[in-house]
């Protein structure tokens, strides 16, 4: 049976349209190529979600680091401990040593005093052990606090810390303060006795803390302080560390066995002289107002 005309003009006529829309068809893919080839690549879908993984991983990390337990030092535990003790029965207030002994020493000195804080942790220890144990000698401290002075700042550091170690006295530990205090210098007026540090150094010094706490507020501490310092200064004590000796002022090289040659000396003929410690590597210098 033949075809009947309309019917093979269907025909052709459905092959025109499937061949139209196939022409369609590749421009619109050729179009997209074109597009995709000129546009950044950072632009394209692939990079949008490797950013998005990369963003995610990095939230997941931070989440996991804070989540972890805290094992980072405590101010306490940031302090490093004085290398030598005070000896047992030997202190009171702020003396160290028979009131009988035959020879005095005091010191002048300020808490943020580089050079006094080397008298204190490499000179004293010797003579501590050579003179004041066996009783030739005692020590008294007198605060000289100038150096906080300097500070733009309302918290003299020089001055808080000669009473933080004076409120020690009261719980009789002034030597264990003035000890940690020396040990933990950090710069002048840079906030090294500042007062959440002072605090944690009279924690660590063993003072009971709500006493501390208290004497520190009274005020009666630093303006005694600032009194003993400027009568210090108005007798022409000028420079930490100062010493004399029996009331005469030291003039030789801060090491342990000069000091302690010079102890020796002062005893005289009344007490025999003990052999004098080993020397320090450096002479100290000092510091001036």
């Amino acid at each position: 049976m033949e075809s009947t005309p309309w019917m093979a003009l269907s025909s052709s006529g459905g092959a025109r349209r499937e061949r139209r829309a196939a022409q369609r068809a590749d421009r619109t893919n050729q179009g997209k190529a074109r597009r995709n080839a000129n546009q950044p690549g950072w632009r394209s879908p692939i990079a949008f979600l490797t950013i998005a993984a990369v963003l995610v991983g990095v939230v997941i990390i931070a989440i996991a680091l804070l989540n972890q337990p805290q094992t980072g030092p405590t101010p306490t535990g940031e302090l490093s401990p004085p290398s030598a003790t005070v000896p047992p029965g030997q202190a009171e207030d702020r003396t160290l040593g028979s009131a009988s002994a035959p020879v005095q020493m005091d010191i002048w000195a300020d808490f943020q005093c580089p050079f006094c804080g080397q008298l204190a942790r490499s000179v004293e220890p010797p003579l501590i052990d050579q003179f004041v144990v066996p009783g030739y000698a005692r020590f008294v401290f007198h605060d000289l606090a100038f150096l906080g002075q300097r500070s733009a700042s309302g918290w003299d550091e020089s001055v808080e810390a000669a009473s933080a170690a004076r409120c020690a006295a009261d719980q009789d530990l002034f030597w264990q303060m003035h000890d940690w205090l020396f040990a933990n210098q950090d710069g002048e007026n840079e906030g090294g006795f500042a007062q959440d540090r002072l605090r944690s150094i009279a924690a660590a010094a063993d003072l009971d803390m709500s006493a501390y706490d208290s004497c520190m507020a009274a005020g009666d501490k630093q303006a005694s302080v600032e009194s003993d310092s400027s009568s210090a200064s108005a007798s022409g004590i000028n420079s930490t560390p100062t010493i004399s000796l029996n009331g005469i002022f030291y003039k030789g090289k801060l090491t342990a066995s000069d000091i302690g040659a010079a102890i020796a000396s002062a005893l005289g003929a009344a007490t025999p002289a003990p052999a004098a410690p080993p020397a320090t590597s450096t002479p100290l210098a000092s510091a001036t107002p």
